[in-house]
């Protein structure tokens, strides 16, 4: 009963917290503009590759160390995934500094931001402190909507920096407040030769990665930035309205993901998962994918030009096909964990790779023959790696 208790309350807590977000979307799409709403799309894009480098799969990294290795070394891996993340975020500045661009300056600390606050909400899943996890996501999402609005309705000056520099002020203010509480509980043994283990576990685990989550962003964000280039900003927002707007089946899978991950090691190390189970369960989740799709096929188009805007007809189309893409990943998470569990990064890196160059192909394939093909470079994508990871997960994985 505990199990399902906790699960709610991390569902829930990751639905309010990714709400919120979603419930500002119509607000910047008419604050914005489509061309505006693109161009906050392409700096997204930015800061996403940014928190690839800056992250290096630290909320991995310390979900992993507790269940291999105990809590007792945990602090000072997360004090040097912060001091390391706090390092290339000045690096980025000095850089920003050099281009004299505020915005790129703001999605520099937006990463680095990111990256400590994810550790902090790490730290508290691993250690299955729903309640303090729950009440960082959310304050951390509903500090940064009303400080978001605070500043554009304040000031016309650059609005697209103004929502990063909403974003990156909240999450350090939340991320600081969280290390200090928590390190009042736990005082700091922290040395160097602490610290260097700690870095080169976290490299050790990150750095494999870096192909699996590189992919990830190739995926995901590289069609905005061949938009951003080959069409005009209007195009680009409403392309990008429509994939946030179906990103809320993303956010709800991811969430679910992120909260049942504990609990999924838990039932591998008991026993009582196994490879013949994930395996029942991928089939179901793939054949489930396409009713996703059907549902928002049948929803009327002038629903989604009222929610986000006049300037944004012809979404439904691109909305249909995300799903579909969204949909694809709910045996992919049932897969992927199972060999995450195991340690097979190199192999999920791999696999990855091979999913992103599938997806570049499609994607430089129909770029020129219209935006409206684009879409289905991330469904054949999301297809392409699931035989694969089915193949590798079999009763034999851990050896």
């Amino acid at each position: 009963m505990k199990i399902l208790k906790d699960s709610a309350v991390y569902l829930l807590g990751e639905l309010f917290a990714k709400a919120l977000p979603f419930l500002l979307l119509p607000y910047l799409t008419r604050k914005l503009g489509a061309a505006g709403f693109g161009e906050l799309s392409y700096y997204q894009t930015v800061l996403s590759l940014l928190a690839l480098a800056f992250g290096l799969s630290q909320d991995g990294a310390i979900t992993r160390y507790f269940y291999f290795y105990g809590k007792r070394n945990l602090p000072n891996v997360l004090r040097t995934g912060g001091l390391y993340a706090l390092a290339l975020t000045l690096l980025g500045l000095l850089f920003a500094w050099w281009r004299q661009s505020w915005i790129v300056g703001f999605v520099v600390l937006t990463a680095g931001s990111q990256t400590l606050l994810g550790a902090q909400l790490a730290w508290r899943q691993c250690q299955k402190r729903a309640l303090p996890y729950v009440a960082i996501q959310i304050s951390s999402s509903a500090l940064s909507a009303v400080l978001t609005v605070l500043l554009l309705e304040c000031t016309a000056y650059q609005p697209v920096a103004m929502r990063f520099a909403a974003l990156c002020s909240v999450n350090f203010a939340v991320a600081a407040a969280a290390y200090c509480w928590a390190n009042q509980k736990q005082p700091a043994h922290f040395t160097r030769r602490r610290a260097l283990h700690s870095l080169r576990y976290i490299l050790a685990f990150g750095l494999p990665l870096l192909l699996h989550h590189a992919s990830g962003f190739v995926k995901g964000q590289l069609d905005r930035i061949i938009i951003y280039r080959m069409y005009s900003a209007a195009e680009l927002g409403v392309y990008a309205a429509a994939l946030q707007l179906a990103g809320i089946l993303s956010i709800i899978l991811m969430a679910v993901n992120k909260a049942t991950v504990p609990y999924y090691y838990h039932a591998i190390e008991q026993k009582k998962l196994t490879a013949r189970r994930v395996r029942r369960w991928a089939w179901l989740g793939f054949c489930a994918a396409p009713l996703f799709a059907a549902a928002v096929w049948c929803i009327p188009e002038s629903w989604f030009v009222w929610f986000l805007g006049a300037q944004y007809i012809g979404a439904h189309h691109y909305i249909v096909l995300f799903t579909l893409g969204y949909a694809l990943t709910i045996p992919y998470y049932l897969l992927i964990n199972y060999l995450f569990y195991f340690g097979k990064n190199s192999l999920i890196s791999s696999i990855s790779l091979l999913s992103a160059a599938i997806y570049l192909l499609i994607l430089f394939a129909v770029a020129p023959l219209g935006m409206a093909w684009l879409p289905w470079a991330m469904v054949a994508g999301n297809l392409a790696i699931l035989p694969i990871l089915y193949y590798f997960v079999r009763p034999n994985a851990a050896d």
